[in-house]
């Protein structure tokens, strides 16, 4: 198995960041508005921060080109168990997606991702992106096999919250299976299909609960070649009422579709709201 694999995540709404357009003659409750933007900026960001897990580790490792982030690895020759620290600093440093990083991201690992039973820990420390200050910890075990002989990874995010620079925050809670679909017989990154199921939970800007499932029989499904999630549906409850988000056919596309308890749409538009 590849051991990149656990880097992908929950996308989940994978990853991305929502900010609704209204259809004329339709407002949608702003709960599911609230919740919308808060469920998906959190795996934005989160996503985002796995990505950079991914090319530390998989891509440049310690005594790369460039000074920011340092890498350290403890012990130096690799072995296991061992533990990589990517550190920003305090002013942090501009990735290559247009993100500004500063803090850290600690990693511990216990064995390489490619055996059964190896599980890989990323800790938040000081972290901030584009000045929104995330905190938990991400923890991804490798279950073998399943029974279609696809790598299977199950990630789950604990303490997860974002802070804004405005102060409100939201919290968020995640246990997820990721099945990489094709792409396992590569070294490569870019030919990797991967399906998600699970669920999350947590808490809006506005202090309301939320939580959301992803549909069994319609996994939300990337690739590592497109931004966005291209296919599957969740099932998103804020308080009693659930609404339904789908991410339509196979198009890379960054739009959606929030289906509200009374029938009516609206046009998910992905983008990053907290930023100019």
């Amino acid at each position: 198995m590849k051991k990149h694999l656990l880097l992908w995540v929950a996308v989940i709404a994978l990853g991305m960041v929502f900010t609704s357009c209204n259809k004329a003659g339709d407002e949608a409750p702003s709960d599911a508005v609230m919740t919308s933007e808060d469920l998906t900026t959190s795996m934005d960001i989160f996503q985002s921060t796995e990505d950079e897990i991914d090319a530390e580790l998989e891509s440049r490792g310690p005594n790369g080109p460039n000074d920011c982030p340092m890498v350290t690895v403890t012990p130096g020759d690799w072995s296991f168990p061992r533990t990589v620290t990517i550190d920003y600093g305090t002013d942090g440093c501009e990735g290559p997606d247009g993100r500004v990083r500063r803090g850290q991201i600690i990693v511990t690992q216990t064995d390489t991702m490619r055996n059964a039973g190896a599980v890989r820990t990323a800790t938040l420390v000081d972290f901030y992106v584009d000045d929104a200050h995330v905190e938990g910890t991400k923890t991804w075990t490798n279950q073998g096999f399943d029974a279609n002989g696809n790598p299977v990874i199950n990630r789950t995010v604990t303490g997860g919250s974002i802070t804004f620079p405005d102060d409100s925050q939201i919290t968020w809670e995640a246990d997820h299976t990721i099945t990489l679909i094709e792409g396992a017989g590569t070294p490569a990154l870019l030919d990797d299909v991967v399906q998600i199921t699970g669920g999350s939970n947590g808490v809006n800007r506005n202090g309301v609960a939320y939580s959301f499932v992803i549909d069994e029989q319609d996994p939300l499904t990337k690739r590592r070649l497109c931004r966005w999630v291209e296919s599957g549906t969740l099932e998103m409850t804020v308080g009693n009422v659930t609404r339904l988000i789908n991410y339509g056919n196979g198009t890379c596309d960054p739009y959606a579709i929030l289906t509200l308890e009374n029938g009516n749409t609206r046009i998910i538009h992905v983008r990053a709201w907290w930023r100019p």
